[in-house]
C-alpha cells in the first residue's frame, strides 16, 4: 500500500444486499480518486471505489457502474510511495516497469550547501523501505543546482543511475548492488528495448553503452544533441537541430554508426519525439498537437495532445495524454487514449499506471512525482479486470469493517447535475472561455434560488462569481519559442477595465471583459514593442508603462485609451554591448502608491521617473552592490540585498529601509534549514506588511512579516501567487482542493490555512490563453502592484441578473433549458 493509515469506517462490503444509485456510485467514485491522488491513501481509494458497486457485481455491474470500476483499477495500480525528510526539496522518482522498485532523487542547490552531494535512494514500493542509497564521489558546488537521473531496464531487474558526477552506475534493482560504473553524466537514460544497451543523454553528446560489459558502442556528437527515443527496431532516434534553431532533421542511427534522415526541416521546438517500444510508430510534437509517423517518415495519424505529456500504452499499441491542465486539482486528471489510426479509445485502469504514482510525505502531502522512463507494460499487465478487479480489492481490505446497510447515497441527481455544470464551467474558465463558462455556471443555479439554494449549490454559485469576475483573453498566439524571446501575458488595471497583453506580436490594450482590442501599443516611430517584463499601471487605471527589451527607454501609454503619452530615456552608455549580454536594458519596479512617480532598475543603477514632467532623478544607493527594490505606501522604498553563500556568512541578506538618501537597515534573514537556505528574491506586498520570498535552494516559498519573522512557508504552489485580504493572507492554487474551494489560502498572522472566500479568486483568474485555451502567462505580477480584485461584482440574485445582462437571448434561451430543475 502507498500509505497505511488508521481509519475507522463502516463499509457495506459483502453485506451490502442493494445497489447504489448512479449518482452514488460515481460521487464514491469521485472521491476515491481524491483519497488516492490527492492524500495519497490508496487503502482508503479501493474501500471508497468498492462503495460505489454492489456487494455482488455481475458482469452487467461493470458497465452500469464504469466510474467506480475504474476508480477501483487506477486505486488497485496505484506505486505511490512515501517519502520522510525532503523539506521542501523538489522530489522525482523513477518507477521500474514493475512497479516494485523506485529510484528517488531531490533537487539540491549549491547556492544552499556547496558541499551537498547529489544522491539517488533505491526504494521498496510496497513498504517505501530504502533499500540502497547512492551518492555522488564530489560535492555539487557553488552555484550549481542538481538531481540524479535514472532509468530501469525493460525487465525491471536492472538499474542505472547518473549522479553527475562524471560516472553512471549500474545496480542490481532487487538488492540494489553495485554491477559497474560507466564515465559520463547523463540528463536522461533510455535502455534499449531488449535491455542489452543503455543511452546516456548528456547536455553535449549522447553514449550508448553495452550492459552486459560496460563497453561503449557508440558515441553520437554535435549536432545530434536531442536523442530522444529508442526506437522498436533498435534504432536510435534524435533531431539534429540546425545553426540558427529554428529546425530539426529527425534522424534515424544505428548502434553501427549507420543513419537516415526520417523527416526533414521539422520546426524547432517542434523536435520532440517519442518512439513505441514494441511498433514502428513515433511521435513529434506539433504546436501542441501530437503527429504518429512510421519509421519511414510517413504520418499515420494527428493527436489531440502534446507529447509533453504522453505515453504509449498498451504495450505500447496506443497512445495516451494526461489531460489536467484545465484544472488545478491532482485528482481531476484524466488520461485521453488513442489508437494509432487516430480514433478515441475507452480509457481503462491499466492506461493509468504511467500517469497515476506520486511521491507523498507522511502527513499526506504530494512533494513529487514519478515516471515511467519507457511504458510500465508488466505492471500494466498484472492489474486484475472485470470480475476478477473486485475480488483483488477485497483481498487488500480484509480488515475493513462491514455494516449490514447500505450506504446512503452522497449525492442527490439535481445537485450532481449541478455540480457538473460547475465543474464544466471551471473547465472553461480554465481555457479562457469566460462566457460560456458564466453559461455552464447559471445552468447549474435554479430559476429563482433562494439563500439555501445558493448553499446547496455552492459550487455552482462560485463558479458564476468566479466566471463574472474573472478577467481572460484568448488569443491568436503561436506556439511558445524555445528559448524565450520576449514576455508573454495579460496585466489587468486595478480597474478590471483592460488588460495590457505582452506577446511575440507586441503589446495591445484589450476591453475588459469584452476582449476587444482597444490599441495596439507601440514606439513613437511605430515599430512594435517587445519587453521581457510585464506592463504596470498605475493604481487609478490612468496610465500604463511598458519598458522594451531592445533599448534603454521606457513609453507611457493612456491606461484606458492605449494613446501614446511619453518616452523617457536613462543614461546608459554603449547600450548596443550590454544588450549583448542581457535581455534587457531597464526593469520597472513600480509606481509610488500617489501615482507621482515611478521607480526604475537599470543596467547602471536606481531611478525615479517624475510623472509630473517625466524627468528623471537618480536614486544614489551604494556602488557595487545589488539591491532588489519594493515600494512601500508612504513613498520609501524597501530594498533586500542578497548574499551568496561563504563559509563566514550567517545571514542570507539584509532588509533596509530607504528614503532616496539614507540606507537603514531594519532586520536581517539568518540562513536556516527550515526557512531560508540560500537567497531567491524578495517582494513585499502592497500593504507593506508582508514580504515574499523564495529559497534558492528549493521550492519553498517563505512568508516574513514586516518586522523580519517568518510566519508560513509552503512548496506545493503552481507558481502563481497573490496577497489577498488587504495583505492579511496568500493564496494559490490548491492542487488537493475540491471544486468548493480551489484555492489555499493562508494565513499571515497564524501560518494556519483558512477557508477560501469567493472574493479571494478574481486576483487568480486573470489569464492570456492562446486560442487552444492554454495558459500563456510566464510569470505573475509584481506582487506590489494594484490589482483588480473583482470588489465591483455581487453575489448571489444581484450576481445572477449581472451574469444575466451578458448573454444572448440565444444563449439565455439555452439556459432556460437546460438548468437544474428542482420540481
Amino acid at each position: 500500500m502507498a500509505i497505511t493509515a488508521v481509519f475507522n469506517i463502516s463499509l457495506a462490503i459483502g453485506a451490502n444486499a442493494e445497489t447504489p444509485s448512479p449518482e452514488g456510485s460515481r460521487a464514491h467514485a469521485k472521491r476515491s480518486i481524491e483519497l488516492l491522488l490527492n492524500e495519497g491513501n490508496q487503502e482508503a481509494a479501493i474501500a471508497e471505489a468498492l462503495l460505489g458497486l454492489p456487494s455482488s457485481p455481475t458482469q452487467a455491474d461493470i458497465e452500469a457502474f464504469p466510474e467506480a470500476w475504474l476508480a477501483l483499477g487506477r486505486s488497485i495500480a496505484s506505486r505511490s510511495i512515501v517519502m520522510d525528510d525532503f523539506k521542501g526539496l523538489f522530489a522525482s522518482g523513477y518507477m521500474s516497469p514493475d512497479g516494485r522498485r523506485v529510484l528517488v532523487t531531490q533537487q539540491i542547490s549549491g547556492d544552499t550547501d556547496p558541499d551537498a552531494r547529489v544522491t539517488a535512494r533505491l526504494v521498496d514500493q510496497a513498504t517505501s523501505e530504502i533499500i540502497a542509497t547512492y551518492e555522488a564521489s564530489k560535492p555539487i558546488g557553488s552555484p550549481w543546482t542538481s538531481m540524479a537521473s535514472a532509468a530501469f531496464s525493460p525487465d525491471s531487474t536492472l538499474g542505472v543511475v547518473s549522479l553527475q558526477d562524471g560516472q553512471a552506475i549500474l545496480l542490481n534493482a532487487e538488492t540494489g548492488e553495485e554491477l559497474g560504473r560507466v564515465p559520463g553524466d547523463a540528463i536522461r537514460i533510455l535502455f534499449s528495448p531488449n535491455g542489452e544497451y543503455v543511452l546516456l543523454q548528456a547536455m553535449q553528446t549522447s553514449s550508448v553503452y553495452a550492459v552486459s560489459d560496460g563497453s561503449k558502442v557508440i558515441e553520437f556528437p554535435d549536432p545530434f544533441k536531442t536523442v530522444s527515443a529508442w526506437a522498436s527496431d533498435g534504432s536510435v532516434l534524435g533531431s539534429n537541430i540546425s545553426s540558427d534553431a529554428k529546425s530539426a532533421d529527425i534522424v534515424a542511427r544505428n548502434l553501427d554508426g549507420s543513419e537516415r534522415i526520417i523527416l526533414q526541416g521539422r520546426a524547432v521546438p517542434s523536435a520532440a519525439l517519442m518512439a513505441s517500444p514494441t511498433e514502428p510508430v513515433f511521435a513529434v510534437s506539433d504546436n501542441m498537437q501530437t503527429l504518429l509517423f512510421d519509421l519511414n517518415g510517413e504520418m499515420i495519424a494527428e493527436l489531440p495532445g502534446d507529447v509533453g505529456v504522453m505515453r504509449f500504452v498498451r504495450n505500447g499499441t496506443a497512445a495516451a495524454f494526461a489531460d489536467g491542465d484545465d484544472s488545478p486539482r491532482m485528482s481531476d486528471m484524466m488520461v485521453n487514449v488513442f489508437a494509432f489510426d487516430g480514433s478515441q479509445l475507452d480509457a481503462q485502469a491499466q492506461d493509468y499506471v504511467d500517469f497515476n504514482q506520486a511521491i507523498y510525505s507522511p502527513q499526506a502531502e504530494p512533494i513529487g512525482y514519478m515516471v515511467t522512463t519507457r511504458h510500465a507494460a508488466p505492471l500494466a499487465g498484472s492489474i486484475p479486470t472485470g470480475l476478477d478487479l473486485y475480488q483483488t480489492a477485497l483481498s487488500l481490505a480484509p480488515n475493513l469493517e462491514t455494516s449490514d446497510s447500505a450506504p446512503e447515497d452522497t449525492m442527490s441527481p439535481v445537485l450532481e447535475a449541478s455540480e457538473s455544470y460547475a465543474r464544466e464551467a471551471e473547465r472553461l474558465l480554465h481555457t479562457g472561455n469566460r462566457q460560456a463558462a458564466i453559461i455552464a455556471a447559471l445552468k447549474g443555479l435554479p430559476a429563482e434560488p433562494t439563500e439555501e439554494d445558493f448553499e446547496r449549490f455552492n459550487a455552482a454559485h462560485l463558479l458564476l462569481y468566479r466566471s463574472v469576475a474573472s478577467r481572460v483573453l484568448r488569443l491568436p498566439l503561436e506556439e511558445p519559442a524555445f528559448p524565450a524571446k520576449s514576455a508573454s501575458g495579460g496585466v489587468v488595471s486595478p480597474t478590471g477595465e483592460v488588460m495590457a497583453t505582452m506577446s511575440e506580436h507586441g503589446a495591445q490594450l484589450y476591453s475588459m471583459p469584452e476582449g476587444e482590442l482597444v490599441a495596439d501599443l507601440r514606439k513613437p516611430d511605430g515599430t512594435t514593442l517587445l519587453a521581457t517584463s510585464y506592463p504596470y499601471f498605475t493604481s487609478t487605471g490612468d496610465l500604463v508603462v511598458i519598458a522594451p527589451m531592445d533599448a534603454p527607454t521606457l513609453h507611457f501609454f493612456d491606461g484606458r485609451t492605449g494613446a501614446y503619452r511619453a518616452s523617457v530615456d536613462f543614461p546608459i552608455p554603449d547600450p548596443e554591448r550590454l544588450l549583448r549580454s542581457r535581455n534587457a536594458l531597464i526593469w520597472p519596479i513600480g509606481f509610488s502608491h500617489n501615482d507621482q512617480t515611478l521607480a526604475v532598475n537599470t543596467a547602471v543603477g536606481h531611478f525615479l521617473v517624475e510623472l509630473a514632467d517625466y524627468s528623471l532623478k537618480p536614486l544614489p544607493l551604494p556602488e557595487r552592490r545589488q539591491f532588489e527594490l519594493s515600494c512601500l505606501p508612504d513613498g520609501t522604498f524597501l530594498p533586500f540585498e542578497g548574499f551568496r553563500q561563504r563559509e563566514d556568512e550567517v545571514n542570507v541578506g539584509t532588509v533596509y529601509i530607504y528614503d532616496g538618501q539614507d540606507l537603514t537597515p531594519i532586520f536581517s534573514i539568518p540562513r536556516d534549514p527550515e526557512w531560508i537556505q540560500s537567497e531567491g528574491g524578495m517582494v513585499v506586498n502592497r500593504q507593506g506588511n508582508a514580504a515574499f520570498t523564495r529559497d534558492g535552494g528549493s521550492e519553498r516559498v517563505v512568508i516574513f512579516d514586516g518586522k523580519g519573522t517568518p510566519r508560513l512557508k509552503f512548496s506545493d504552489s503552481d507558481g502563481y501567487h497573490a496577497f489577498v485580504r488587504d495583505g492579511t493572507a496568500i493564496a494559490y492554487r490548491n492542487p488537493t482542493g475540491s471544486l468548493h474551494e480551489s484555492l489555499k489560502v493562508l494565513s499571515i498572522s497564524t501560518g494556519e490555512q483558512v477557508a477560501a472566500e469567493f472574493s479571494d479568486y478574481p486576483v487568480l483568474d486573470q489569464t492570456l490563453f492562446d486560442l487552444d485555451g492554454n495558459n500563456r502567462m510566464d510569470q505573475s505580477p509584481h506582487f506590489g502592484v494594484p490589482r483588480y480584485r473583482g470588489e465591483d461584482i455581487p453575489t448571489g440574485i444581484a450576481l445572477i441578473e449581472m451574469a444575466l445582462g451578458s448573454v444572448s437571448e440565444t444563449e439565455l434561451a439555452e439556459v432556460q433549458d437546460e438548468r437544474i430543475n428542482l420540481n
